[in-house]
């Protein structure tokens, strides 16, 4: 990318910090399009994709102040872009586990691509509950394999319905400590 490319969007991000709404303007018409595209593209949803990009320039008119300090503007946009794209699949990380891990579709049930994903998060969480200590695992499986209440697996393993729910709080926040981290690996790889 030549030199004066860069001095020109530099120049731009000078403008906008100093206030200047059409230099604010000129950014967003020459940026709208790739960072709706780069957001679309791992999305898959025009709304999300759009509400990604106003967040994008709202933030840097609010910020503005402190664009004179950016040696890459090209790269901040996009990096900011990533940065709320990955917002987004975090929410979709809120989405909580299944009580009953039969509750998701069976694979006949599925299009090829659903089916693969649903194997693929069984295998996931499959290998989490792996990596749990022996009771927190327990605990778990007889909570979301067997569907028994806390009161129940309290009464199965001798242990508190306190500490039957300590163990579940751990488990789930393992449960999605791990997917966090693969989704942030996904992101790395693909980004």
């Amino acid at each position: 990318m030549p030199d004066n490319f860069l001095h020109t969007e530099k120049d731009i991000f000078q403008q906008i910090a100093n206030g200047d709404h059409d230099a604010f303007t000129r950014l967003a018409d020459q940026y709208w399009n790739n960072l709706y595209g780069q957001a679309m593209a791992y999305l898959k949803d025009s709304h999300k994709a759009q509400d990604v990009v106003q967040e994008v320039f709202l933030t840097i008119w609010k910020n503005r102040r402190s664009l004179s300090d950016v040696e890459r503007p090209q790269h901040y946009l996009y990096t900011m872009a990533k940065n709320r794209i990955l917002s987004e699949f975090r929410k979709k990380l809120v989405v909580p586990i299944p009580d009953d891990i039969g509750q998701l579709p069976p694979a006949s049930d599925s299009p090829a691509d659903e089916q693969l994903a649903t194997k693929q998060l069984r295998e996931l969480i499959q290998v989490v509950i792996e990596q749990m200590p022996p009771q927190r695992r327990t605990v778990f499986e007889l909570s979301r394999q067997e569907g028994l209440k806390y009161e129940e697996i309290a009464a199965r393993l001798g242990i508190s319905r306190e500490t039957v729910k300590g163990h579940m709080i751990k488990a789930l926040a393992q449960m999605r400590t791990f997917m966090r981290h693969a989704l942030r690996l996904l992101f790395q790889i693909f980004f």
